[in-house]
């Protein structure tokens, strides 16, 4: 059989890839104010003084946010600026009033606020915070455009600021075209972001408090990769195979680099992140090959003896991804951290474990699907109409990086 022979050897050519050791609380746009009784928030006063009015009533406002009580604050800051202001006490209730905003979940009226404060105020110390702001803010409303234009226009105006505030607003705007599916785009505001943290560390320009923007972005450098290699088709004749197959280790590959490259960064976060992920990769490597269409003059006996010798070429495949996700769990539990992501993983490894000591007695026919939530998108690749709906739910669960402050 040596048409079948030829054909196994593309899968033989591949069998080093398991060997490598290496809330939004609004729809986007709704508009949802916060109704306030102002009988329920009383004149102001926690001193039992009468009305506030003037400077009195702008720290009483600031003291109800600095103690948690946000929809208290947002009335008093509210009554501040419908009153007389100067521009600097009216900069800093605006400000107040935004994050109280923030404070609530409200997110579509903090970024009436913002607009606001821009527009009264659009130059000044603080313009780069609001906009930075204002983007997480879109962002968490999922208005992706609308997210990159302000960090676009933060970074525009943040001039020769710190290295980490150039590497979060980066990571930031990248992230917002990586959902946008500008991946070019995404991919240059991230290696730009890494570029300066690596210049800040060899120069010693700055001691980061956190690695979290730059965990992120090497994650979201091996997403791209990641999202790449799912939309690599397979397909026939023979000889288009191959090139598929080729592509899609050559995107493995990249994928894989980016994702230890992310576990260099030592956020914890980004760790659990990419172990998971980096499992999945290999998974989904399987289950496209595994379900690869084959040739229509293979007989049943020569399509029972492929698919053995696929699953033999393969298992170390399996292997690999069954050892990233131990040693996911494993260092997790050695630092006592615990996520999503880690639940996760605890889930995956005890599904794909299962599916190994089971067996398979369906003879010549693929395994089970390591990634059965894919649907198939995985195997075949997404076509043009596909990519315009609801992504699938492999997606649904991925790529979702922690809400974080400015």
């Amino acid at each position: 059989m040596p048409r079948l022979a030829g054909l196994l050897s593309l899968v033989l050519l591949l069998g080093c890839a398991g060997r490598s050791d290496s809330a939004a609380t609004q729809a986007p746009g709704g508009e949802r104010g916060i109704a306030v009784d102002p009988d329920e928030v009383g004149d102001g006063s926690s001193r039992g003084e009468g009305p506030l009015v003037g400077a009195a009533l702008l720290e009483e406002a600031e003291a109800a946010l600095d103690m948690d009580e946000p929809a208290r604050a947002v009335a008093l800051f509210a009554r501040y600026l419908a009153g007389e202001t100067t521009p600097d006490s009216a900069k800093q209730a605006y400000l107040g009033l935004s994050q109280s905003h923030e404070a609530l979940r409200d997110c579509a009226a903090a970024v009436r606020t913002y607009d606001a404060y821009l527009e009264r105020f659009p130059e000044g110390d603080e313009v780069v915070e609001v906009y930075a702001r204002r983007g997480a803010c879109h962002a968490e409303l999922e208005q992706w455009e609308r997210s990159a234009a302000s960090y676009q226009e933060a970074r525009s105006r943040a001039g020769d600021g710190l290295p980490s505030v150039k590497v979060e607003l980066a990571a930031r705007a990248g992230f917002a075209r990586f959902q946008l599916g500008d991946y070019e785009g995404a991919q240059s505001l991230l290696k730009e972001a890494d570029a300066v943290f690596k210049a800040s560390q060899e120069a010693g320009s700055e001691r980061f408090t956190t690695y979290y923007f730059v965990g992120m972005t090497r994650f979201y450098l091996g997403a791209i990769q990641h999202r790449k290699f799912r939309e690599i088709a397979i397909r026939l004749p023979e000889k288009t195979m191959a090139e598929d197959f080729a592509r899609k280790f050559e995107l493995l590959t990249e994928a894989q680099e980016a994702y230890n490259y992310t576990i260099k960064a030592k956020h914890m976060y980004w760790v659990s992140a990419a172990g998971y992920q980096l499992g999945s990769l290999f998974e989904e490597f399987y289950d496209a090959l595994m379900y690869a269409p084959i040739p229509d003059w293979l007989d049943d006996k020569q399509r029972q003896v492929y698919y053995e010798e696929l699953k033999d070429q393969l298992r170390p495949v399996v292997n690999k991804a069954i050892w990233v996700f131990e040693k996911n769990l494993e260092t997790a539990r050695r630092l006592g951290y615990d996520s999503d992501f880690i639940d996760r993983t605890e889930g995956k490894l005890s599904e794909l474990q299962g599916i190994l000591l089971a067996g398979d007695t369906a003879w010549g026919k693929p395994h089970p699907r390591l990634v059965p939530e894919a649907r198939g998108e995985i195997a075949t690749g997404p076509s043009g109409a596909d990519r315009e709906e609801e992504p699938p739910a492999v997606d649904q669960k991925l790529f979702v990086p922690v809400p974080t402050s400015l």
